[in-house]
Formats: C-alpha cells, sequence, structure tokens
C-alpha cells in the first residue's frame, strides 16, 4: 500500500471480547489499517457500519444476536460493495462455499486468524479473495466437477478426462510447469507427465502448446 494514502478502516464484529480484542490489535498494529470501531452484536455492527462506513468488515458467522449465514447475509448487505471478511469458528469445508456465494470476500477460521487475518484483509481490500489452501481445492474440485458435468451434457472431447486430469489441465492454463502442478497436487513429476500424456492422447492432440491452447480455450 502507497505510504502516502491513508489507512484503510475496519469495522470488527464478534461477540467474543478475547477474539474482538485480538482482532483489533492485529488491525491496529498492522500500520496498513485503522480500527474504525467494533461491536459485540450484529445490530450494533450494522449501526456501526452504517455510521463509519468503512473499507473493510471482519465479522464472525455467530455473534450475539444472530448466527450462521444469517450474520453474513446482513453483514455483506450494509457493506457493500465494500469487502467483508469473514473470521469464525465454523469449518470452512460446511461453510466456506456459502459464505463467498453470499458475498463475502475471504474466509479465515479463527485458529488461523493470528497469522492470516492482516494479509487476508489486505488481500479483499487490494480487490481479490482470500481462502485457505485446504478450501481452495475444495472449490477447484467443485468447478472442475461442474466442468466435467457440462463436458458430457455438450459432448466435449474433455468429457473423456478424469478429475485429476482435469485439475492437471486447470493448472496448465496459469502457466504452471510441470514441477509446480506436481507440488501443488501433492504428485510426482512424473505420474504429471503421465497425466499430460494422458490428456493428449484422449484429445488428439500432438504437443505442449497444443495442449496448453486447448487449456487456455476450454476450461
Amino acid at each position: 500500500m502507497n505510504p502516502a494514502q491513508p489507512p484503510k478502516t475496519v469495522v470488527v464484529i464478534d461477540d467474543h471480547d478475547i477474539v474482538r480484542f485480538g482482532l483489533e490489535m492485529l488491525v491496529e498494529g498492522s500500520g496498513s489499517l485503522a480500527l474504525a470501531g467494533s461491536a459485540p452484536t450484529l445490530a450494533q455492527g450494522l449501526e456501526l457500519i452504517e455510521r463509519t462506513r468503512p473499507d473493510l468488515v471482519i465479522t464472525d458467522m455467530a455473534v450475539g444476536d444472530s448466527s450462521g449465514l444469517d450474520t453474513v447475509r446482513a453483514v455483506v448487505a450494509a457493506q457493500r460493495p465494500r469487502p467483508t471478511l469473514v473470521v469464525t469458528m465454523q469449518d470452512e469445508l460446511l461453510y466456506g462455499e456459502q459464505v463467498l456465494a453470499l458475498g463475502a470476500r475471504g474466509f479465515v477460521m479463527k485458529e488461523n486468524a493470528h497469522a492470516a487475518a492482516i494479509p487476508a484483509a489486505m488481500a479483499v481490500l487490494d480487490g481479490g479473495t482470500w481462502t485457505s489452501p485446504r478450501l481452495n481445492a475444495r472449490l477447484l474440485n467443485r468447478k472442475l466437477e461442474r466442468n466435467h458435468e457440462a463436458a458430457q451434457a455438450a459432448g466435449l472431447p474433455e468429457a473423456g478426462l478424469t478429475i485429476r486430469e482435469l485439475e492437471v489441465l486447470e493448472m496448465l492454463k496459469s502457466g504452471n510447469s510441470t514441477k509446480e502442478v506436481a507440488s501443488a497436487l501433492g504428485l510426482s513429476a512424473r505420474t504429471v507427465d503421465i497425466h499430460r500424456a494422458n490428456i493428449k492422447r484422449k484429445l488428439g492432440l500432438r504437443s505442449a502448446a497444443e495442449l496448453i491452447a486447448y487449456a487456455s480455450a476450454r476450461i
């Protein structure tokens, strides 16, 4: 962030005093963010959002007078189009996708908040999103499953690929090397090479260049 710019303002909503205090300290100690206020209930949080119009809201899913996705829905609606970051004890694999679908820009589990809350806040303030590698993998798999189903319905050549082969194809589209794909997917480089060969064979492609071109056009 440009040092000449004023710090971005943040509202924290959490009904656990220790957690709220910890998030306040992280915000105030970040050097790039300023605490606009904090609240222990949804009603107080919504009033604070309306009054201060913060650049970012960090909220739990369960606060004193509201719980679950209703909290997220209300905060996102009050804060929009400015970003909302959810920091919660709820499991990301159960709620992460739904929270993002409601319009939150990031999901951090409280057990990781000390290390991840500020990087997540800066990412969403810069226009990005924040999810853990575990949730990223779940979202990617869901996307690939939908692509696979659509390919089958449309009779496209990639309908014959496995989900793992689609994962490799997706990563190749992003310009990742065989070594990078292997590291990200927990595979050996030789296994990735085998997947690449199978993808080319199934799609009737003759070269690595044709494979990358196909991935960029299709996925």
